[in-house]
């Protein structure tokens, strides 16, 4: 095989997986950038002991304990160091908890949309839904009374006719007591969630380098000349 067809073949690999690392359309979708590429019904509190008080705000940090001496200290999903989403529940029905308009899509695309959620006191957990574009998103989802236990919320979504797309979250439990909760890793992805290359992709890719390196090798070999 010619040294630049091993190279056009690794080169396909590699935007494989470069394409499955980086395709989330979801701004700030790890809140590592803090309160920003977001909106919200409820208000946003810095920080900082009691914060947290009363229901309908917000903040970003790395743990719930540290703004209400109530919630269970524990870390984000991603790194488990970094930032969530921490959230007092809201007893105004309707109101959004995170929302995202116009995200440039596809028409006629099937897209992947997931979260992670945790709640923060064992007391009434939330009860979520989704949306896109007004459109409900997968069920209810009930989060756990296991306070700090990260589950993902999964749904597909056909883009039809849009090429816009608007994602609202909205809590339906009004609790006053208990109802908090924390997001986490909010992805819109043409990719399911957790994919990674194929076998063939991996077997490709190894071979192409490999392929490399043996032409490399045999262009490097001396010629040999008649005595």
């Amino acid at each position: 095989m010619h040294l630049k067809t091993l190279l056009a073949a690794t080169a396909a690999g590699l935007a494989l997986v470069s394409t499955a690392q980086a395709a989330n359309l979801v701004v700030n979708g790890d809140f590592s950038a803090g309160n920003t590429g977001f909106g919200s019904n409820y208000s946003y509190v810095a920080p900082g002991p009691g914060a947290l008080n009363p229901p309908d705000v917000y903040t970003v940090d790395t743990s719930p304990a540290n703004s209400h001496g109530a919630f269970a200290n524990f870390g984000d999903h991603t790194t488990g160091s970094g930032n969530m989403m921490i959230i007092n529940g809201s007893q105004t029905p309707g109101d959004m908890v995170w929302f995202e308009n116009g995200l440039s899509v596809l028409a006629n695309t099937t897209y992947f949309f997931s979260t992670w959620i945790a709640s923060a006191h064992p007391t009434s957990p939330a009860q979520l839904n989704f949306s896109i574009n007004g459109d409900a998103l997968g069920p209810t989802f009930m989060a756990s009374a296991t306070t700090g236990l990260w589950q993902q919320f999964y749904a597909t979504w056909n883009s039809g006719a849009a090429t816009t797309a608007n994602i609202a979250l909205v809590n339906q439990n009004l609790a006053f007591s208990g109802n908090d909760f924390a997001l986490d890793d909010i992805m819109l992805d043409t990719l399911r969630p957790g994919v990674v290359p194929e076998p063939a992709t991996w077997a490709m890719m190894i071979f192409g380098f490999g392929g490399i390196g043996a032409v490399l090798r045999t262009r490097r070999r001396p010629l040999l000349t008649a005595v």
